[in-house]
């Protein structure tokens, strides 16, 4: 059985209120914390042939949009979280499960809201305003992580699944993403439409990629987050789980079971802003 006390213990930042990137080494061991941001950006820097200024603008708002993973170098990696891995609101400062309310009565066994586990993420690192453990400014950042960009009038979305292994100590857990936009709609039960036919093909990708890997997954958290986006402006949509180093002052009073224990005993860390 995989041990989440050894993980943690091998998996502490260098730093007393930042957190760090992951090694890259075989033995490394890591903390997966999942996000989904999405930022807009007036469009104001764009010039003939090239948007790229005002995209980079939404991404970096996007990535500041839930939990603050700003100033960081990201790294992009493939999307498993390993034998050496610990996902964060999950095997530690564990939230409570919650079925996703689109999918009810819909016969997903085994499938639940990836919100806690991203509200977890958002508690660690806090955000832009209110800074609690974030990764330490600068750090080459592994991360799995997609985006997507486009210009409105648009509702666009960024979506994400984690499925959890059945046998942790051969398999590891699968992230994946989709983005897009949905049609906009003036009636909310349409949208609501859309973003459940998007989570059922979440669902059905990692079903697909158990079968072509012969790996059985025991749990699949889903979510999704959308935002309109005007005319005269740019979105991105940023899908991310950092692998990270916790930091040491997130983990030295020893209360990490539970989200509540660690919450209560870590609540009055931030950084001065």
């Amino acid at each position: 059985m995989k041990s989440i006390k050894s993980i943690l213990q091998n998996a502490i930042s260098p730093y007393e209120q930042y957190c760090s990137s992951s090694g890259m080494q075989p033995t490394d061991c890591y903390i997966t914390t999942p996000t989904i941001g999405i930022g807009v950006a007036d469009i104001g820097c764009s010039h003939q042939g090239s948007q790229m200024l005002d995209r980079t603008i939404a991404f970096d708002k996007a990535e500041s949009s839930h939990a603050n993973i700003t100033q960081t170098n990201m790294i992009a990696v493939s999307s498993f979280n390993g034998l050496n891995g610990l996902v964060w609101g999950y095997d530690i400062a564990k939230k409570e499960e919650m079925r996703h309310v689109l999918l009810e009565g819909r016969n997903h066994l085994g499938v639940y809201d990836i919100k806690p586990l991203m509200d977890a993420t958002q508690a660690l690192y806090g955000t832009v305003e209110r800074r609690r453990f974030p990764v330490a400014p600068g750090q080459h950042l592994v991360c799995a992580y997609k985006s997507y960009y486009h210009v409105g009038p648009c509702i666009i979305y960024g979506a994400l699944a984690l499925a959890i292994a059945a046998d942790r100590d051969k398999n590891a857990d699968l992230f994946m993403e989709d983005h897009g936009t949905l049609i906009a709609s003036e009636e909310e039960v349409s949208i609501a439409c859309q973003e459940t036919a998007v989570l059922e093909n979440l669902i059905r990708s990692v079903q697909r990629i158990g079968q072509n890997l012969k790996v059985e997954y025991k749990q699949i958290f889903v979510g999704l987050r959308r935002q309109s986006i005007n005319a005269m402006q740019v979105g991105c949509a940023l899908t991310a789980a950092p692998y990270i180093r916790i930091a040491k002052k997130a983990v030295e009073h020893n209360q990490v079971e539970t989200f509540s224990e660690w919450e209560k005993a870590s609540l009055r860390f931030f950084i001065d802003t």
